[in-house]
């Protein structure tokens, strides 16, 4: 259901089920006398709680159906949603709590002084590394091959 859509049925749940023939009651009688709606051709006894219970009853109803209607990728969008906002504030509170490492004083900046200086990107090492990297690769790769022709001629 669309947002827009669930907004409505909630304001049409929430506005007081009264009749157009119904005197309207400025609370001067107590809650538990019963009001009679009198139409032009029955009479009906409704009590405040009996309102009040169709009023709930009809909340449960939509937020049923509501339940059954979602699709499970939604439930799993609004969860992702949800770790995510729990993951932002928790980082909020991280940085709260080391608000001293971030702040502009003498101190802070003569610890970023002692701190060694962090890499810069170089073409040759990284190419090195990559060259490494897929080289390793192959050795595994290779392995796996002499286990598979070991087995295979077993």
């Amino acid at each position: 259901m669309s947002s827009k859509l669930v907004k409505k049925l909630l304001l049409q749940t929430t506005t007081p089920l009264v009749s157009s023939n119904e005197d309207i009651d400025d609370g001067n009688q107590q809650k538990g006398k019963k009001k009679t709606i009198t139409n032009s051709t029955q009479k009906v006894v409704v009590s405040k709680e009996d309102i009040i219970q169709e009023h709930i009853d009809s909340i449960l109803r939509l937020d049923n159906l509501t339940q059954s209607y979602t699709s499970s990728t939604a439930k799993r969008s609004f969860d992702r949603k949800a770790t995510s906002i729990k993951q932002q504030s928790k980082e909020r509170r991280n940085l709260i709590k080391n608000k001293e490492k971030i702040s502009n004083s003498r101190s802070s900046s003569s610890t970023f002084s002692q701190k060694p200086q962090e890499e810069r990107y170089d073409k040759k090492r990284d190419k090195r590394r990559r060259e490494e990297k897929s080289m390793s690769d192959l050795a595994r790769a290779m392995k796996k091959m002499k286990k598979r022709k070991k087995k295979d001629t077993i």
